[in-house]
């Protein structure tokens, strides 16, 4: 049951600093029609799971309930996908094909790159 509460806790605490990041200063940063504030969301919380997960790796001994907190609530919660791929489909609604593939390029890649970045040197 602690399991669940911590979940539960750390994806309330993750979706609204993701809320708040989202629709702070960063709202207003458009570069070339592109929205920065999730892509910047998502390349952090990548960052900051694979600098976690590397540190679990190298023995870093912490609860499992906190392990949990981080991973699957907090983490799974402020990197949600669900607002990169609306505002993707506004991009292809409004026909901005190369900002669009841009978007997605940039969200995929620098945010595997920044996981394995944060993994290494987590390790």
């Amino acid at each position: 049951m602690i399991k669940i509460i911590s979940i539960a806790f750390g994806g309330a605490l993750g979706s609204l600093a993701r809320y708040y990041l989202s629709n702070s200063t960063l709202k207003n940063i458009i570069f070339l029609d592109v929205p920065i504030a999730v892509l910047l969301v998502n390349i952090f919380g990548s960052f900051v799971f694979g600098l976690f997960m590397g540190a679990l790796e190298n023995n870093i001994i912490v609860s499992e309930n906190t392990k949990f907190f981080l991973t699957a609530g907090f983490l799974a919660a402020f990197t949600t996908f669900s607002t990169f791929a609306w505002e993707s489909v506004v991009l292809f609604q409004n026909e901005m094909y190369l900002k669009l593939i841009a978007y997605c390029l940039a969200s995929i890649i620098l945010s595997i790159a920044f996981c394995l970045f944060g993994y290494n040197l987590g390790k």
